[in-house]
C-alpha cells in the first residue's frame, strides 16, 4: 500500500457519516497502543504527534462547542 492509498483510506473514512469517529476515543486507543514497548523510534514520534494532533483537535472541539453554548 502507498501513502496515497492510506490518505484515500484516511479520507473515505473521515467522509462516511456512518463510521463513529470520536476524537477522544481515538486518542485513548491510540495511548493504549503506544504501551506497547516495541513501538519506539521514528514510529513511536510519528505516533505521538499524531496523538498530539487529535488532541488539538479535541481541545479546539470543546472551545467552539463551550462558546456556541454560550451565545
Amino acid at each position: 500500500m502507498e501513502p496515497d492509498d492510506v490518505i484515500r483510506e484516511f479520507e473515505r473514512l473521515a467522509l462516511d457519516d456512518e463510521v463513529e469517529l470520536e476524537i477522544d476515543d481515538v486518542i485513548d486507543r491510540l495511548a493504549l497502543l503506544l504501551t506497547n514497548p516495541e513501538i519506539q523510534g521514528k514510529e513511536r514520534a510519528l505516533l505521538v504527534q499524531a496523538g498530539a494532533a487529535l488532541f488539538r483537535a479535541g481541545l479546539n472541539e470543546r472551545v467552539v462547542a463551550a462558546l456556541k453554548r454560550r451565545k
